[in-house]
Order: C-alpha cells, then sequence, then structure tokens
C-alpha cells in the first residue's frame, strides 16, 4: 500500500505528465532536424545531446547536490531550474532567428526572418545566389542550438537534481519503487501526447525554424511548476508522524547524532554504489548510443522511407511499452526483487538492439521500441530503488547527482564519441578511423576475456596461463585484423556498402556489445556486499 499522501503524489505527477509532454514534443524530432534540416554529420548531430548533458551533471555534482545537502530546498530547485530553462529556450530561439536573417550571410531578405516559403524558395533558387552560403548558416543555426542548449543545462540541471531528491524524501523505501512505476507509467502517458504533437508541429523542420516548437515548449514549463507548490521542501519540512514510525525524522536525528559526536566517516557501502553507477554507465551508453541512429536510418530512401508519423509511431510504441512496464514493475520487484528485474531490463535491451541489423521491415522497429520502453521503465525504477537503499539522507543530494550521471551521459556521449565517428568514418570511407577504432574496441574486449576467465576460474596459481592465453587469443585477432583490413580490401568492403544504412547497422552491433560488456559486470563482478542491494520489497516490508 502506498504511503505517500494523495496530494503529493498528484502534484508529482501532473509535473511529470507536462515534462514528459515536453521532452516529447521537443526532443524527439530535434535531432532530425539538426541531421536533416541544418545538415550536420552523425556526430554533429550527437552533442546536441552530450554537451548539454556534461553541463548537466557538472552543474548537478558540484553546484546543486551541495546546495540541496546544505539548505534542503528540493522544490526550489525544481522551480529555478524550469524558469531559467523556460526563458533560455526563448533566448536560444531568438539568437538562432538573428543568425538566420539575410543579414548573417543570405543577402536577398535584409529585414525579414526567414519564413517557411521563402525558405523554400530559397532553396529551389540557390544557383542564383551564392549556395555556399545556405549550408554556412545552417551548421552555424546548430551550433547556436547545441551551445545554447549547454548553458542551458547548466542551470536547468538543478530541477533534475531536486526532482530525484524529492521524490525519495517522499518515499518509503518499501515503496519506492512502485511510486517510480506509477510516475514512469503518467510520465508515458504524457510523452505520447508530446510525441503525437510534435509529428504535428515539426512540418519538415519548419516548427523549430520558425519557433512553435520553442514557445509551446517554454511555456508548458513555466505552467508546469504550479503544481510544485503542494509539495514541501524536503524531508526537513515533513510532520513527524508523515511515515510510519517516524522512519524519516529517525534519520535526520541520526545524522544530528553523527555531527554532533564529529563522526566524519561513514560506513555507508560506497563501493557497491560505484559498481552499480559503473554498471548503469556501460548499458546506458550502449542503448543510448544509437537513439539518433535510428530515427535517420529509418527515414533513409534505401531503407523504409518512414515519414514524421511512422517516426513519431515508432516512440509512442516505446512510450506505450513504458506505461504498461510502469504499471507492473511495483508488482514484479515485490515478486522478484529489484535486482532481477534490473537484470530483466538489461536482457530486454540487449535483445531487442542485437536483432536491430536484421530486420526486414520497419514493423520490427516497433518491437525493439516495444522491448527499449520496458526495459528504459525497468532499468531507471528498480535502479532508483536500489541506490537510494544504500545512500546515506545526509549525501543524498550530491550522490544522487553521480547516479544520474549514468543516465544523462548516456544519452549522447555514446553516439559522440563511439557511434557517430563510427559512422561517419564508414560513410567517408575513413580507412584510418575505422582501424583505429577496431583496434580500441579489440583491446577491450581483450581485456574483458582476461577479466573474464581469470573470474570464472578462480584459480590463482593458474594466473599466468589465464594471462598469455588471453595475450595470444588478442594477438591473434589482431593478425586477423590486419589481414582483412589491408587497404585493398577494406576499401572493396566500404564501397560496396558505402550507405548511411550500411554505417548505422555497424552501430547497432556496436551498441548491443556495449550493452553486453555491461550485463557481464552486473552478473559476474557483484561486490560482496550485493545482497544488501538486492532485498526484495516483501522483505523490506516485513522489516518495517
Amino acid at each position: 500500500m502506498i504511503k505517500m499522501k494523495r496530494k503529493h503524489f498528484a502534484s508529482l505527477s501532473i509535473f511529470q505528465i507536462m515534462a514528459m509532454f515536453r521532452r516529447g514534443i521537443f526532443y524527439f524530432f530535434l535531432s532530425i532536424y539538426l541531421k536533416e534540416f541544418l545538415g550536420v554529420s552523425n556526430t554533429e548531430m550527437t552533442l546536441f545531446a552530450t554537451l548539454p548533458m556534461i553541463a548537466n551533471i557538472f552543474a548537478q555534482s558540484a553546484i546543486w547536490g551541495r546546495i540541496s545537502d546544505k539548505f534542503k530546498k528540493r522544490r526550489l530547485l525544481i522551480v529555478f531550474g524550469e524558469v531559467f530553462a523556460a526563458v533560455g529556450y526563448l533566448l536560444v530561439f531568438w539568437i538562432h532567428n538573428v543568425v538566420n536573417k539575410g543579414k548573417a550571410g543570405i543577402g536577398h531578405i535584409s529585414d525579414v526572418l526567414f519564413s517557411q516559403s521563402e525558405v523554400l524558395g530559397l532553396l529551389d533558387t540557390a544557383s542564383t545566389y551564392d549556395a555556399s552560403f545556405i549550408p554556412k548558416i545552417l551548421q552555424t543555426s546548430a551550433y547556436i542550438i547545441i551551445f545554447g542548449f549547454t548553458i542551458i543545462e547548466a542551470g536547468w540541471s538543478s530541477s533534475n537534481l531536486g526532482w530525484t531528491t524529492l521524490i525519495a524524501d517522499l518515499t518509503r523505501e518499501s515503496e519506492r519503487s512502485k511510486i517510480m512505476g506509477l510516475l514512469q507509467f503518467i510520465g508515458g502517458i504524457g510523452n505520447v501526447l508530446g510525441v503525437t504533437a510534435s509529428g504535428f508541429l515539426y512540418q519538415d523542420g519548419f516548427g523549430f525554424w520558425l519557433g512553435n516548437l520553442f514557445y509551446v515548449s517554454s511555456g508548458i514549463m513555466i505552467f508546469s511548476i504550479i503544481a510544485l507548490f503542494l509539495i514541501p521542501e524536503s524531508y526537513a519540512d515533513l510532520e513527524e508522524d508523515y511515515f510510519k514510525d517516524g522512519e524519516q525524522k529517525k534519520s535526520q536525528l541520526a545524522i544530528e547524532d553523527r555531527k554532533t559526536k564529529k563522526e566524519i566517516k561513514s560506513d555507508w557501502p560506497l563501493r557497491l554504489f560505484i559498481w552499480l553507477v559503473v554498471v548503469l554507465a556501460i548499458v546506458n551508453i550502449g542503448g543510448n548510443s544509437i537513439n539518433q541512429m535510428i530515427q535517420i536510418h529509418v527515414r533513409l530512401p534505401n531503407t523504409f522511407r518512414a515519414s514524421d508519423s511512422v517516426v513519431a509511431g515508432l516512440r509512442n510504441a516505446s512510450s506505450i511499452a513504458m506505461i504498461i512496464g510502469g504499471l507492473v514493475i511495483g508488482f514484479l520487484t515485490s515478486r522478484f526483487g529489484d535486482g532481477n528485474m534490473l537484470l530483466a531490463g538489461f536482457l530486454f535491451a540487449f535483445i531487442g538492439t542485437i536483432l536491430l541489423p536484421l530486420v526486414p521491415s520497419i514493423a520490427i522497429f516497433f518491437v525493439y521500441m516495444v522491448l527499449k520502453g520496458t526495459s528504459r521503465v525497468w532499468i531507471q525504477t528498480t535502479a532508483y530503488s536500489m541506490v537510494n537503499r544504500v545512500v546515506p539522507l545526509e549525501k543524498r543530494g550530491r550522490m544522487m547527482g553521480y547516479y544520474n550521471a549514468a543516465f544523462y551521459l548516456s544519452w549522447g556521449m555514446g553516439g559522440t564519441l563511439i557511434t557517430g565517428p563510427i559512422a561517419d568514418a564508414i560513410v567517408n570511407s575513413n580507412f584510418v578511423i575505422i582501424l583505429i577504432y577496431t583496434v580500441i574496441s579489440l583491446i577491450v574486449l581483450g581485456i574483458l576475456f582476461y577479466l573474464l576467465v581469470d573470474k570464472l576460474t578462480k584459480l590463482k596459481l593458474k594466473r599466468k596461463a589465464i594471462f598469455f592465453s588471453s595475450v595470444g587469443i588478442f594477438t591473434s585477432g589482431l593478425a586477423v585484423l590486419i589481414v582483412f583490413t589491408s587497404k585493398p580490401i577494406t576499401s572493396w568492403l566500404i564501397n560496396s556498402g558505402n550507405t548511411d544504412s550500411y554505417a548505422y547497422k555497424i552501430t547497432f552491433y556496436v551498441a548491443a556489445i556495449l550493452i553486453a560488456i555491461g550485463i557481464i559486470v552486473y552478473t559476474l563482478f557483484r561486490p560482496k556486499n550485493f545482497n544488501y542491494l538486492i532485498k526484495s520489497n516483501n522483505n523490506m516490508l516485513g522489516d518495517q
């Protein structure tokens, strides 16, 4: 039974559905806008997720987490972040449009912003004017969005930090997975509505170009904060009897007691926390490294020629899966435990990703999106519950900042550092880049092979044999690589499949390998005190 007060849950739900609506309406088509409308490369396209998320995580850990722990103003952090972002969206669009004026590079329009008909006419009559201005001005607009959003995210991240810590403040350990599952369910509804609306507002890129999507998103952010004022600032403002047996107040008194005794060191399982965050980072970087690639892949002329509505339908399939997954995750975790359901989420992500390069029709992509949506809600819900089981209350702000990094950085970093450069290298027949990434991959797999054999054998006396056998296998693999990636053979392979579609299929395999590595680390390299992390909700209810 949920112990959270109804008005608190209602407030969180209203904010969640509006936040996910805003994300769906704005961010889903942004990668397509950057790639197809503004003409950036695959790697450049991923920067809109990578650079802002780096700023987001740095600010969460270095600034907002410390403020949250010191002043206990979780709700205020959310309000500040939403207002900051709402104003920032409008400023980015304004600067974006200033650059798009005729004075910025195309001389025949000097006093008004480009309208849809003017841009279409400009593109159709490019031979009349200096056509080199067009890609320059469009790519400049793309970088204004990328760097503008990077600045916005530094302030907006206070909302992310406040949200994750506030939910932990308002929930008991035994109900946390269920509450998070219900919020994911509600957020999924908002995302479906947002993506559907975006399918109508995108208008082949002019929804961004003319500002409609910027205006709508900014307005939603301002309106969404109204619901938050039914929620207390943090656990510090809760009543004594808010939790059974005064659980939260007891924790707070324990903190004060430790401070009184000047106990600086804490015996909380930091190593367990670090291991879980590393696992989440590996799996999420793998799974999210192809987010933007998939949207472009299904739209290519030599694949499925998917329309805006079909692409939106793919995202909605994932959101509907999140809705259903959010409804059942509370029951599943109470029956099987958070640890097993987290593993199930990892496996769903791997199965869907490894099958992507083989799909014969776009219908199979809908199956992948269902698996992706289910895995996402299960991973986020169970991992959140597990992390808060080990993080002490007095460190919640800073530690949740590090935990959020495992999710937020994965949205763009994998694409920018791994799959994006690989796809661009294949499309542009860049032999050197392909060779470098192949060698790096072999080194990583060689190290993993050594660690696996060492772990599975558990025989210290045979470590030398294990080491030399691993080196031998890696050397053999490198020799095979040199033979089969000689310049003539590689050029022939690349030229025979020199398309974006071929490049994207390779990145799908890379993503699947990364997820598999994360699963291996999760199942085989668990810390000794792992059982403390995965107590089932039934056991916790019995302990209360």
